[in-house]
């Protein structure tokens, strides 16, 4: 297999470091070894391979962060 790496500047602390993306599938991550900041490859609309920051990326449909399922709450307090 051919490799394909290309130099990716980190958005973060702007330095450069090699992607391969013969090594890479959709839902890999990846970390400048700079910063630490994580990019996830994703497939855009016309079906390519890219990388977006992981805070960007969130795969949940809400902001909950809390842990709990919206229909438990936080706190269990008996009734008595």
């Amino acid at each position: 297999m051919v490799s394909k790496i290309q130099k990716k500047l980190c958005s973060d602390c702007k330095a450069r470091f090699d992607v391969d993306w013969s090594e890479l599938e959709e839902g890999d991550a990846i970390s400048c070894p700079e910063c630490n900041l994580e990019y996830v490859v994703v497939r855009d609309r016309k079906g390519s391979l890219k990388l977006v920051e992981s805070k960007e990326f969130d795969l949940s449909d809400d902001d909950d962060s809390d842990g709990f399922d919206d229909d438990e709450s936080e706190y269990d307090y008996d009734s008595d």
